[in-house]
């Protein structure tokens, strides 16, 4: 109905399927949190060269009581879509920094941990004292925590992400940029964000290793992330050409099933 009249769309029971699927998902939420149905599966971001883990990021799954484990692209889209996925990174963000307080109280080394965010709490003003509560309630120390967002958050909702990060820095959470190459927000975004992690997308970065003018795109984008005072991981590697070609490059921090799954 949105389309022009004139243009014809064709069926497919497939969508049919797809719609009614992520309806009931939607519908059994409430029931998936309250029951704990939803799990943290960390993983780990490692120093290519010592092999050394520096860090994680809690991932979601729904561990379905009918269908089973469930990745993320399973429902969170749907999610995001309906307004859902909020209280989803909530709940997530809370059973982080339980797992934090565990380790903490059984004398493991803890590394900083990242959380994704939807854009959709950078347009709210009360994000910041919400996640800091949180954390508090379970004395986790804020620079264990990373709030990692998009490259298409900055630039669906750029006017109002600024002055939350800027209020994030100021409760000593680190900060990272997700998925950086897949999107068109500006570079100059970077200078005035101030964040600690620019996380390089894994299709930039198996684009970038194609050939010697690929990879200078990549070397000159860590250098300046570099010089910029942040941290570069790159994500999705899973040979290990790939890591001497990163390493060659500048990169030494790296996230992928190469590593850990």
């Amino acid at each position: 109905k949105t389309e022009h009249k004139s243009k014809t769309v064709l069926y497919d029971e497939n969508m049919r399927r797809q719609e009614l699927l992520q309806k009931e998902l939607s519908d059994q939420m409430d029931r998936a949190v309250r029951e704990h149905e939803f799990v943290c599966y960390f993983q780990p971001k490692v120093n290519m060269a010592t092999r050394e883990i520096i860090g994680s990021e809690a991932l979601v799954r729904w561990n379905h009581p009918e269908r089973g484990l469930l990745m993320p692209n399973a429902f969170v889209p749907y999610f995001e879509k309906k307004g859902l996925i909020v209280r989803v990174d909530f709940y997530m963000f809370e059973q982080v920094c339980r797992a934090i307080r565990r380790w903490l109280d059984e004398g493991v080394p803890v590394v900083t941990v990242s959380c994704n965010f939807s854009q959709l709490h950078f347009e709210n003003s009360g994000f910041v004292g919400r996640i800091s509560e949180i954390a508090d309630r379970y004395e986790v120390p804020h620079r264990l925590l990373e709030v990692e967002i998009t490259e298409s958050t900055i630039a669906s909702v750029s006017e109002s992400v600024a002055p939350i990060l800027m209020e994030l820095k100021q409760r000593e959470f680190q900060i990272a940029i997700d998925d950086f190459g897949s999107g068109y927000s500006s570079l100059g975004q970077l200078q005035k964000l101030r964040a600690d992690v620019l996380k390089l997308d894994r299709s930039f970065v198996c684009a970038g290793l194609q050939g010697p003018r690929e990879q200078i795109v990549i070397e000159n984008l860590v250098n300046m992330a570099f010089e910029l005072g942040m941290e570069v991981v790159c994500e999705g590697v899973e040979t290990s050409v790939q890591i001497e070609v990163l390493r060659d490059i500048g990169c030494h921090i790296a996230q992928g099933y190469y590593f850990y799954r």
